[in-house]
């Protein structure tokens, strides 16, 4: 049996999730592939047995460039067999009903839908303090529910976290206008004049939305607010209102930079 896993990752939870995907499949002879949606132009799935959909969450949807991605998907003439996973700082979201849907439409046979909290890295647009004490038990937690809805996938059982339609629905309001107010928020991302201009955050944007103008980055309007850039910087001098950012995604953000 062989599968691919399509994941969407911002600061590195979402792809953190989908490597231990790939290690418990693999622990039961299964063989997964891992694809970044941001370096795929055309969906190809005729050679796999099944199909994984990974996402982070903001605002409790999935983000436009899932959205977009998911409009390349083939309809499924042999309802191909599919996990819907997303990755939030709150415990649940609808971002996984929300997918799972697209997906049915189009004849995909959705037979787990997991909401898989990880570690806030939307903390300071909180106005919260994060607690870093807490992130080994949450991590340790995520790799348990990773664990079992593999399991439960093996064993051919069905597993969805069950969300109402009136939350649905509130999800879907309020994920969308939080992509409205976007712009204006991501006007608060700055940088200090200690940058070291190594162009990793030029280089890493999903959106070719930062530009170097002279000498410094420039962060222009098609910001996604995925905070990769703070989470990348190697110096740490990305800034949200002025205030320097505690960089708690430094080690699974590496899984998704791409070097120069």
């Amino acid at each position: 049996m062989k599968g691919v896993l399509y994941y969407f990752s911002g600061t590195g939870n979402t792809k953190w999730a989908a490597d231990i995907f790939k290690k418990y499949f693999n622990n039961n002879k299964v063989d997964l592939h891992l694809l970044n949606i941001e370096k795929i132009e055309e969906v190809k799935i005729k050679e796999f047995d099944f199909l994984i959909i990974g996402s982070s969450v903001y605002a409790d949807i999935e983000p436009k460039i899932v959205d977009d991605f998911l409009k390349k998907f083939p309809k499924s003439t042999k309802k191909l067999k599919t996990i819907v996973y997303v990755t939030q700082g709150g415990k649940s979201s609808s971002a996984a009903s929300i997918i799972a849907e697209k997906l049915k439409v189009k004849g995909y046979n959705v037979l787990i839908e997991e909401s898989i909290k990880m570690p806030n890295n939307y903390y300071f647009l909180l106005n919260k303090e994060p607690n870093v004490n807490e992130y080994e038990k949450i991590l340790t937690d995520a790799e348990d529910r990773v664990k079992k809805t593999v399991q439960n996938f093996i064993e051919n059982n069905k597993l969805k976290r069950q969300n109402s339609f009136i939350r649905i629905k509130l999800g879907k309001l309020c994920g969308n206008s939080f992509r409205r107010v976007i712009p204006r928020i991501s006007k608060n991302i700055t940088v200090t004049s200690e940058c070291t201009k190594c162009g990793l955050c030029l280089t890493n944007c999903p959106k070719s939305n930062i530009t170097f103008e002279d000498g410094k980055p420039v962060f222009h309007s098609k910001c996604m607010l995925c905070l990769r850039c703070i989470y990348i910087c190697p110096v740490n001098v990305v800034r949200y209102k002025g205030k320097k950012i505690e960089q708690i995604q430094k080690e699974r953000v590496k899984g998704v930079i791409k070097c120069q």
